[in-house]
């Protein structure tokens, strides 16, 4: 009789221990919390055009509005804060301007459909405000005549006609005038070759 040889079976390795949850459960880094956005900063415009009418504009973004101003004032263009949606829209079209250390800044030329797209945007369709007719002392008879108070025609652009503007200043062949039925729009300096006169009315 054979003896049967018995095999003996390893024994079955123990199952692998349950992560232990609680140890997992603290090695997840906490939620970071979410930076606020910053808020966009202040988008400001020079425009207007030169003394021959020809058009400017640019835009600036995180200068100081004062030096802005004198910027505007020393090259006789206007500053707006593009907050209206309009001008918003339209300033991000503009080249980037520029200051200098003299006050003055780098304001390229632009062409006149996009200024005619911002003047209107800065101007408003609101109405003008109400004026007499000028008279005929308003009115100067010749160029030589021209002097200030007197109600004359300047020239924005090509693009944007002749405007009753009422003379502020003149300087040999330079006028500075401001419009007369927009008196809140900056005023603005114009060669002789951008004014023109006005025919007194008959008697």
């Amino acid at each position: 009789m054979t003896k049967k040889t018995l095999k003996r079976t390893k024994p079955a390795k123990p199952a692998a221990k349950p992560a232990k949850r609680a140890k997992a459960a603290a090695q997840v880094a906490p939620a970071k919390k979410a930076t606020p956005a910053k808020p966009p900063g202040k988008v400001y415009v020079l425009f207007g055009a030169d003394e021959y009418a020809k058009p400017r504009a640019a835009r600036f973004s995180a200068e100081d509005p004062d030096l802005l101003a004198k910027a505007a004032a020393a090259m006789h263009l206007g500053l707006v804060e593009a907050t209206d949606p309009d001008v918003a829209e339209i300033a991000a079209t503009l080249p980037a301007g520029r200051l200098h250390a003299n006050g003055k800044g780098l304001v390229p030329y632009i062409k006149g459909d996009m200024y005619m797209e911002l003047f209107v945007a800065v101007i408003g369709y609101g109405a003008p405000q109400a004026h007499r007719e000028p008279t005929a002392q308003d009115l100067p008879g010749t160029w030589d005549d021209v002097a200030p108070g007197h109600v004359v025609l300047a020239r924005e652009i090509l693009e944007c006609g002749w405007w009753e503007a009422v003379v502020v200043e003149r300087t040999g062949d330079l006028v500075k005038v401001r419009y007369r039925d927009y008196p809140k729009y900056q005023p603005m300096v114009r060669h002789r070759s951008a004014i023109a006169l006005i025919s007194a009315p008959a008697p």
